[in-house]
This record gives C-alpha cells, sequence and structure tokens, in this order.
C-alpha cells in the first residue's frame, strides 16, 4: 500500500497488463511511467526512479480482520475480491515469505522458517524488530520493538485474548499483546500499541528480484 501523492501531485494509477520479475505493474496516469506494485518504484517512463511512500498494511483474511476490527469500513465490491480473497489458499505454498521493508532494504522471513519458530526478536537496518507468523491463519505481521525509548523482547504465551487471538508477553513488564493489532491488551502497558513496520507477503524465489541488497533472516 502506497500515497498516491509524490512531489506534491496526486497520481492515479492502473493495472499495466503486463508483469515485470513475476510481479504486476501499474502506471500513473499522469506521465504513463510504470511502477512495479511489490516495490513502489517507477520502472519506466518520465518518473523512472521515483519511489512511493509506503503505507504500513496487513494481508490477511476478511474474517481474521473484522474480528480485529469490527468498525472496519470496506470499499464497496472488494470485501472478497483481490488478493484478499484468494490469500487462504496461498498460504498453504510453500513458497511464501514476508519481506519486512526498514528504510527501503528488505529482509525475507521464509513462512517455512516462521512455521519452526513462528515468533522472531530481530535487528535489521538499526531497528528492532518483532515478526509473529499464525500458521492457522497464514498471516504474518511486523512491528517496531521499541516502544517509548525501551525495547521490548516478546515471548509466545498459550493465552488468548478478548478476540480470541494468542497474546505475546514481553519480559521486561509482563504485559500481553495482541500480535494481529500490536496492542497491549492488559499489564502495566494497557493500551498501548507497537509502531507498526512495512511488510507485506511475497514469493521466495522473487524476493532477491525486487530486493538485490536485502538479506534472509535465518534460524
Amino acid at each position: 500500500m502506497y500515497r498516491r501523492e509524490l512531489e506534491g501531485r496526486v497520481l492515479s494509477f492502473g493495472h499495466a497488463g503486463i508483469l515485470y520479475q513475476s510481479s504486476f505493474v501499474m502506471y500513473d496516469r499522469q506521465t504513463k511511467s510504470l511502477w512495479v506494485h511489490v516495490t513502489g518504484r517507477a520502472h519506466a517512463g518520465p518518473l523512472t526512479g521515483k519511489q512511493l511512500t509506503f503505507m504500513p498494511s496487513t494481508v490477511t483474511s476478511w474474517e481474521q480482520w473484522k474480528a480485529a476490527h469490527p468498525y472496519t469500513k470496506v470499499l464497496p465490491g472488494h470485501r472478497r475480491g483481490g488478493f484478499m480473497g484468494t490469500y487462504t489458499g496461498l498460504r498453504r505454498g510453500r513458497g511464501i515469505g514476508v519481506v519486512v521493508v526498514v528504510r527501503f532494504k528488505g529482509r525475507l522471513y521464509r513462512f517455512r522458517d516462521l512455521r519452526a519458530q513462528p515468533l522472531v526478536n530481530d535487528r535489521f537496518n538499526k531497528t528492532d524488530l518483532l515478526v509473529y507468523y499464525s500458521r492457522k491463519q497464514g498471516t504474518a505481521t511486523a512491528w517496531n520493538r521499541e516502544l517509548d525509548g525501551r525495547t521490548l523482547t516478546f515471548r509466545v504465551t498459550g493465552q488468548r485474548g478478548a478476540r480470541a487471538k494468542r497474546l505475546l508477553r514481553d519480559d521486561q513488564t509482563g504485559s500481553l499483546w495482541n500480535w494481529l493489532t500490536g496492542t497491549a491488551e492488559s499489564g502495566p502497558l494497557k493500551g498501548k500499541r507497537l509502531g507498526q513496520l512495512l511488510y507485506n507477503p511475497i514469493l521466495n524465489d522473487r524476493f532477491r528480484a525486487h530486493y538485490p541488497k536485502g538479506s534472509r533472516w535465518v534460524r
């Protein structure tokens, strides 16, 4: 997900109907430049090399999202369309992972690795981060572990929150956190929210093509 405003101008986009490195390509109607949807970077045209600003987002099932965010507004005609409608099937594939982007550098966390270790306290590109993978939901999220000047370390608990989501516990305060929303549901930090990082699902074999200087997390 990206902001459409670039250098003071709002762009509108369409699907170009072509692929680049197995990723679909967008075009903007103002300059006809071509943009790779995985990276948000213009690949051809007058705006070649320009970068759209990332916005945090989560790819998951509608049912799971609605349970965590019951007052969500839905774009008409898209409730079950597009990638959300097919993600349940894709999560069974072994070639999927999640790429976390920090300051335009990406790190790949393959789902097959996260199945064995679903919670990762990591540090990448000078940022302390938390990655959690729900095998049941086929969904991964990524959060900044630094909160109010303190870096938290997380672990999985056997407890579940108000919306039946598995909770994570931080070692520093013992607070319990919802992995999908990044919000503390109980403990000294109740009501606090971790900063959401930029991440999106990706085919593992396409990661290097789009992030040639990126790295892969290894257990």
